[in-house]
């Protein structure tokens, strides 16, 4: 245990080294590459040669003059009044003031009337004697028509203002609770209305909105919303006025506004032309964009690259440590193959990306780390590779865009091949999509077809070359730092490889049950999108380690079983131990990463069920206490890959299906959901990246295969019923 701990610090202290190293080579690298090309100019020489700005700088003077032009743009600054706020508010109450009272002298003038009192009798000669009572008014049409009449009146003559005769007539003839209603709801939008600051427009669209708003919220006396927005057309008045400190202010910061973001001289621009004399302004621009001899070491530039590259080297650690951390403890070949693919793209591109700035390589790192690291962490390093090249294409705005679209198409078709022939797809694939890609982002930009072409020749090159090389010097790679490509995968994938002959001869069983293994992970790899040529190679190695002891294995038993003569505990332990003696065999037969990661991960930290139980009893029967489960789990990761995860599955269940003698396919989609469900349940599958979408695919991929064993059609439904375990058949936990 304090070798391994021992070798692990070695191993990170040297990687770490190397990591130091590669960033050092990356800043010098940078900064050279982005160092523009320097001339011997002084103020008034003749320039021999056409310079061009190697990066986007300010042009002060034009700066000046457009601040002015946008400062008198300004219009005068309108702020709200409240004096016209509140005249607005006073004609509204006045109106309903005045309809109020024409109301009351139509409707609230009381009627007397004499009501004879019938416990009297009337004497001859005596009037009718009696009782009065008050109730309201009931005009008749022409009274209400001249009360319409008199309030339209009154209203012009006091507001100055028309009021519609329609109108008028509405709020005269309505009853009491609805013109109350109508009286709350015109204060109360009137108030909403002039709290805003509106001028002609604004005050329109205000109203309009609150007649919407009423129109849909309203749940009695629908038809007032139209009459309260006319009665705030009528009267409201736009509530700003001029305000010369707002204005002086708004214009001032309009000029700031231009002068803190000035006009660019865009890369690429011509500066100086050939034949032109070398005036003042003209020597300052080329000193500030470090274009003269004798200009001194750039700090700034320096120190920002410095900058540029450790944040990108820790977003980067970062990424390994929480998506791919066994690569931060891996070999130290494995990352100085790593560092490699990333470093020689970028010297290349030093010398390349300042006259050609879509020419760089980074295609390269791409392919090569796809091939041997993964999809993901190949897109995640072109991204970052990406990048720090930035500052020697002079921040090229279309770089990084074909670029990161190469590089992809590129990762996407490395991944996942598996003949020679693949290898052509990716060069043209790599090639169009950069070509297309130049031309496009060159149409968007209205270039010309000169420089539409120049761009799209680098790119096309670019690409193609990039991968050729990359894929040229895979075999190097292989061969230097034991990595794994797609071609190492189809050599491993032999049946002439030494181990895989010393499985068939020595342990013939557990030779077939990888070789069944190996189609189950192939088949649900490829349905769900994993690598299924890792899947497939990876089974068919994942169980090495038990040519240390074959016939503890039941596979390989021919009728007489060790484990009758040991203990529970004895059993566990042998029988636990094969994932660890795996990756010892695989390492000295130099197997690459991906391949000693399933063999190890394989079994997490599953329980060996049968030989606990066993252990229970055996405990029981001689009255002492349980022994730890711990002691009859594995002691390997859990899988840290969809593949590993796929292998754990096509393990347990090729196993589980041999000791059941399973030969339905209703019976295997049973004894397959029992098993997945069993792994849920224990956690072995929470680092994997398996959804329960994928795991629903695995199944079903699964019983395909079965489904060519059994000679059945598969039934395409959920597989969630449960099929009772048999400890005694199902011996040693799938093992």
């Amino acid at each position: 245990m304090k070798i391994i701990k021992r070798q692990k610090k070695t191993r990170v202290a040297i990687n770490s080294l190397f990591a130091l190293l590669a960033i050092a080579a990356m800043v010098i690298t940078v900064y050279i590459g982005s160092t523009p090309r320097q001339f011997n100019l002084q103020v008034g020489d003749i320039s021999p040669y056409d310079i061009s700005a190697p990066r986007d700088i300010a042009d002060e003077a034009e700066t000046v003059r457009r601040a002015l032009v946008e400062m008198s743009h300004v219009q005068n600054v309108m702020i709200r009044s409240e004096e016209k706020s509140n005249a607005s508010h006073e004609m509204i109450q006045s109106l309903i003031a005045q309809v109020q009272d024409k109301r009351d002298a139509l409707y609230r003038e009381p009627i007397i009337q004499v009501i004879p009192d019938p416990t009297e009798s009337e004497l001859p000669g005596e009037g009718t004697q009696g009782s009065s009572i008050e109730r309201p008014r009931r005009p008749d049409s022409q009274e209400i028509g001249i009360a319409i009449s008199s309030l339209i009146s009154a209203i012009d003559q006091s507001l100055g203002v028309v009021l519609p005769s329609g109108d008028a007539d509405a709020m005269i003839r309505m009853d009491e609770d609805r013109f109350q209603h109508l009286t709350a709801t015109i204060l109360s939008e009137t108030g909403a209305i002039v709290a805003k600051t509106l001028d002609s427009a604004g005050l329109r669209a205000s109203i309009s909105e609150t007649v919407i708003r009423l129109d849909e919220t309203l749940e009695y006396y629908t038809d007032d919303a139209a009459l309260t927005g006319r009665l705030l057309s009528l009267l409201l008045q736009p509530n700003v006025e001029y305000n010369k400190d707002a204005t002086d202010k708004a214009r001032k910061a309009a000029y700031e506004r231009v002068i803190n973001n000035p006009v660019m001289v865009n890369r690429g621009v011509r500066i100086i032309s050939q034949g032109e004399v070398i005036s003042p302004e003209a020597k300052a621009m080329l000193d500030e964009l470090n274009l003269t001899v004798g200009a001194g070491f750039d700090w700034v530039r320096f120190g920002s690259t410095l900058a540029l590259v450790v944040l990108v080297s820790l977003v980067a650690i970062l990424y390994f440590a929480r998506y791919s951390s066994d690569l931060l403890f891996a070999t130290p070949r494995n990352i100085l193959a790593l560092l490699l693919a990333v470093l020689l793209p970028l010297v290349m591109s030093a010398y390349l990306a300042r006259d050609y700035p879509l020419a760089s390589p980074i295609y390269f790192a791409a392919v090569v780390v796809t091939a041997y690291f993964g999809l993901r962490t190949s897109i995640f390093l072109s991204s970052m590779l990406i990048i720090i090249t930035m500052p020697m294409t002079a921040f090229n705005p279309t770089f990084p865009i074909v670029a990161i679209l190469g590089c992809t198409i590129a990762a996407l078709f490395t991944k996942g091949t598996n003949r020679h022939d693949n290898y052509a797809r990716i060069i043209l694939a790599t090639s169009f999509v950069n070509a297309m890609t130049t031309m496009l982002v060159g149409l968007l930009q209205k270039e010309s077809w000169g420089l539409i072409t120049s761009n799209v020749t680098q790119a096309t090159v670019s690409g193609g070359l990039s991968v050729i090389i990359g894929i040229g010097i895979m075999p190097l790679f292989e061969l230097i730092f034991n990595t794994v490509s797609p071609l190492r995968l189809i050599e491993l994938s032999q049946p002439g490889h030494p181990l895989m002959k010393r499985l068939f001869v020595e342990a013939p069983g557990t030779s077939q049950h990888s070789m069944m293994v190996a189609n189950l992970a192939d088949t649900a790899a490829e349905a769900i999108g994993a690598n299924a040529m890792i899947a497939r190679v990876g089974s068919y190695f994942h169980d090495v380690g038990k040519l240390e002891s074959p016939l503890m294995f039941t596979e390989n038993q021919l009728g007489d079983n060790p484990h009758d003569r040991l203990t529970p505990l004895e059993s566990a332990r042998i029988i636990t131990r094969h994932p660890e003696d795996s990756m010892t065999l695989g390492r000295k037969y130099r197997l690459p990463l991906p391949l000693l990661r399933i063999a190890n991960e394989h079994h997490g930290t599953t329980r060996l069920q049968y030989f606990y139980d066993k252990a229970i009893a055996e405990a029981e029967a001689k009255g002492g206490a349980p022994p730890p489960v711990e002691s009859f789990c594995y002691r390997t990761p859990l899988p840290s890959s969809r593949e590993s995860a796929i292998v754990m599955l096509a393990d347990s269940v090729e196993a589980a299906m041999r000791s059941e003698g399973v030969h339905k396919l209703e019976d295997a989609e049973k004894l397959i959901s029992q098993i997945i469900r069993g792994k849920i349940d224990q956690d072995q599958l929470k680092k994997s990246g398996l959804s329960f979408a994928d795991i629903e695919t695995i199944t079903q991929s699964f019983l395909q295969v079965y489904s060519g064993h059994f000679h059945e059609r598969v039934p395409y439904k959920p597989a969630a019923r449960t099929l009772e375990r048999t400890a005694k058949d199902r011996q040693y936990d799938d093992e």
